[in-house]
């Protein structure tokens, strides 16, 4: 829900020399470093083709969006000041109970001007665990290194070429920001963002955080899109979420800076029988008895942001990085590159498109031209509309 899966995992499940008893605590690791990279930006990834083609549901009468609350106009309010900040730097711990396992990443984000910004997230408390990502760009080149358990990558791309051709196509804005977060050079908005789109928030709060007047906005998320459940099989619509979806949202911001303090993820407590883990038998009815039912798994993510500094000055050597000589970096910009200019192409022609469709609606309109009749005839009645 507020991330991407780490990559590593994602193309490869388990590393063949791995104890298979270490897979499980590899994919607390993946969906826990998810989460912080919504908050930052996510890996860099070619850019899909996703600008062609109709929008679901084309030809359907639109639905019209509800008006904002004051909670989402806060928070509408807070992404563009966050975006708008020249400078941050910022200590932050992520404390997390999912899938019976409590943990911590701890991490440092640092952002200047001139598309400059480092980001280092590393797990702790995680038994026979370890994971680590690191980010860094100086504007020119950005790179990521990332290490689970013995497994290292390294990838790098050249964000000078890449965000001078993302600024210099046309794209709708909607879209550029799309892909600016997907290949990993937004900020902490992006949390923001993503939250925005996919939590309903209908409460707003002032209070205090440890001593600091904020804002607390509250909400639920109550989107069961690309969610399943335990058996594998998609969650029905009306089906309320389980509990290991942390779908109670609280964000603290700032009341003066709307800098996003702690963001808390906590899922619904709910009765065993409400998630009845027991099989089905050919008769639809359960086995086993009540005392078989697993234990509802509640997930507690919470984001935590310390030694917060905006628009101050940023030591130039937080945004160096030395890899290693003898390593082979995954450099995907022609990639990249090549995708956005797809991007364009194709929004260039869906905008010709609709243009061509909000032409003067007589052009496109057939004229009945009555057939001629010889002397003496009478011309057949006009056809009926």
């Amino acid at each position: 829900m507020i991330g991407h899966s780490f990559p590593t995992l994602e193309e490869k499940p388990y590393i063949p020399t791995m104890p298979k008893n270490r897979i499980f605590p590899a994919t607390v690791i993946a969906v826990a470093l998810s989460g912080l990279f919504q908050a930052h930006g996510q890996p860099p990834q070619p850019v899909p083709n996703q600008a062609g083609g109709p929008p679901a549901g084309a030809g359907a009468t639109p639905v019209k969006p509800a008006p904002p609350t004051e909670a989402e106009t806060l928070l509408d309010e807070a992404i563009s000041k966050v975006k708008a900040l020249n400078s941050v730097s910022a200590e932050l711990v992520e404390k997390v109970a999912m899938l019976d396992q409590k943990f911590v990443i701890k991490g440092r984000y640092r952002k200047a001007s001139k598309d400059r910004f480092f980001l280092k997230l590393e797990v702790h408390d995680l038994p026979d665990s370890s994971g680590l990502i690191q980010q860094v760009c100086d504007g020119t080149t950005f790179w990521e290194y990332q290490k689970v358990f013995e497994t290292q990558i390294y990838r790098k791309l050249e964000a000078g070429a890449i965000l001078a051709k993302l600024r210099g196509i046309d794209l709708d804005e909607e879209m550029r920001e799309r892909i600016t977060i997907q290949l990993g050079f937004a900020g902490p908005d992006a949390l923001l963002v993503g939250l925005r789109k996919t939590i309903t928030f209908d409460q707003k709060t002032k209070g205090t955080l440890d001593g600091r007047p904020v804002w607390i906005i509250r909400g639920n998320w109550t989107n069961h899109e690309g969610l399943v459940a335990p058996n594998l099989q998609p969650l029905p619509p009306a089906m309320r979420l389980p509990s290991y979806v942390p779908s109670l949202v609280t964000v603290y911001l700032g009341e003066d800076d709307y800098w996003p303090y702690k963001v808390m993820l906590v899922g619904q407590q709910t009765s065993p029988i409400l998630e009845d883990t027991r099989p089905t038998g050919p008769n639809g009815k359960r086995i086993g008895s009540l005392r078989s039912i697993q234990k509802p798994l509640l997930t507690r993510i919470e984001l935590i942001y310390s030694d917060v500094k905006l628009n101050a000055p940023v030591a130039d050597q937080e945004f160096v990085f030395a890899p290693p000589k003898d390593v082979q970096a995954d450099d995907r910009t022609k990639e990249i590159l090549d995708g956005l200019e797809q991007a364009a192409t194709r929004q260039a022609a869906m905008k010709k498109a609709e243009a061509a469709k909000g032409e003067d609606p007589l052009l496109n309109q057939t004229i009945d031209v009555p057939k001629s009749t010889a002397p003496g005839e009478v011309a057949p009645p006009a056809a009926k509309k």
